[in-house]
């Protein structure tokens, strides 16, 4: 019995960039990155403007309830309360690190073979979906309202083929841009699979 040939893998793209090593471990061997593709900033800055909306809203209303609260207060308690309010700060301060974290660590990765995408939910929870360019139906990217306009935002929709679901990539920063480049990547990838020859 003759020995099976493995399938045949599209030769390398000449132009692909060189893999970082936070992604590395996301593609298969020999497979290039092209670009990598994060969440506009406007997400996390909406994030960071309403927490301190929050906060200046809590101390007005602290200002205007209780504006003798601190003449009031003997030493000890006015120890506790600044005790406890460089805690809640402190606690802030974490809560945004961690928000920001989690918001960049979200991305879309292309390369010279297929999509990845990663959808951080949480600290620690991660999910990680590949898509290969020859289950790409279509690429299209749609910005809704003023300020998608004005910032250049959008959301960027890969549609597949078959049974697989669509990636979806919301606060996509210059969403033509990307639906251009996978599109492109896509043709290239289809076309280095027409210049393999067939297995004798």
């Amino acid at each position: 019995m003759p020995p099976q040939t493995p399938p045949p893998q599209p030769p390398s793209l000449p132009s692909a960039q060189a893999q970082p090593s936070t992604s590395g471990d996301m593609l298969e061997p020999d497979e290039q990155l092209i670009d990598i593709v994060r969440r506009h900033p406007i997400g996390i800055v909406a994030l960071y403007l309403g927490v301190f909306t929050a906060l200046i809203v809590i101390i007005v209303f602290f200002a205007l309830i209780t504006p003798d609260l601190f003449d009031s207060l003997s030493k000890e308690s006015y120890r506790f309360l600044l005790g406890g309010i460089i805690l809640a700060l402190a606690v802030l301060i974490l809560f945004l690190f961690v928000s920001t974290y989690v918001y960049r660590q979200s991305r879309l990765l292309i390369t010279d073979r297929s999509l990845v995408q990663v959808v951080q939910k949480s600290l620690f929870i991660r999910k990680i979906s590949r898509l290969n360019f020859a289950n790409v139906e279509d690429v299209s990217a749609e910005q809704r309202g003023i300020l998608a306009t004005i910032f250049n935002y959008g959301t960027l929709v890969i549609q597949t083929a078959g049974a697989l679901d669509n990636f979806i990539f919301p606060l996509c920063p210059n969403p033509n841009k990307y639906a251009d480049e996978i599109i492109e990547a896509r043709q290239r990838y289809a076309d280095s699979l027409k210049e393999i020859p067939e297995p004798h």
